[in-house]
């Protein structure tokens, strides 16, 4: 099984028996046949609110749908499972923020929903992560033609981020590949792309 990490949030990400994100939070793996359990360990004395994002390949199950959790402290907190489908290769890369403002964090999505609807609604929108080579050339391409869009970082949003992943939620499918920069077209999403000049021509006729 190929892991690719990435980096989000605060946090570094290493490689080895588990993964740590600081000396806060350690997203460790289980593995059992077929069958990897992902785990959040809160290392520290406070409960901590994480959002933690996986897109997984070669697995029965993709967990596309954001998971928004407390960690007790000092606490080992199941956060997701991926069954491996036979004969294919399986990986997976995960987000994990670590959110300081707890207050401006709710677990009822539906005002949350309303809200994002009212940003997103026949607009173009850009959901960009740190270090994203693509989403400053989409965004720089865009201002260029003077095409109107809204950029959030995730980095320094996650809020927003996580309002709009609820949003679009019934629009993902197992076979949905994440990539950045997210993009809200009017009416439809688009993860990541392959081509510049394409999808600048594609926003650009819409």
């Amino acid at each position: 099984m190929t892991l690719r990490l990435f980096l989000f949030g605060f946090f570094l990400l290493t490689y080895g028996n588990f993964f740590g994100q600081g000396l806060e939070v350690l997203i460790t793996e289980e593995k059992n046949g077929k069958r990897v359990e992902l785990f959040a360990e809160n290392k520290t004395n406070d409960t901590l609110n994480v959002f933690f994002l996986i897109k997984a390949e070669g697995y029965r199950r993709s967990a596309a749908k954001p998971v928004l959790k407390d960690l007790p402290p000092n606490s080992k907190v199941p956060m997701t499972t991926l069954i491996e489908l036979d004969g294919e290769e399986s990986q997976y890369t995960y987000d994990l923020i670590i959110n300081k403002e707890r207050k401006d964090i709710s677990i009822q999505f539906t005002p949350e929903t309303r809200d994002i609807r009212s940003i997103v609604q026949d607009r173009l929108v850009l959901f960009v992560a740190p270090g994203c080579d693509k989403c400053t050339a989409l965004s720089e391409a865009l201002t260029e033609k003077r095409i109107t869009h809204k950029a959030f970082d995730i980095h320094k949003d996650p809020t927003m981020y996580r309002q709009f992943m609820s949003f679009i939620e019934r629009m993902l499918t197992s076979e949905t590949k994440i990539k950045f920069p997210v993009i809200w077209n009017n009416n439809y999403a688009i993860f990541g792309y392959d081509d510049l000049e394409t999808v600048v021509k594609e926003l650009e006729s819409d």
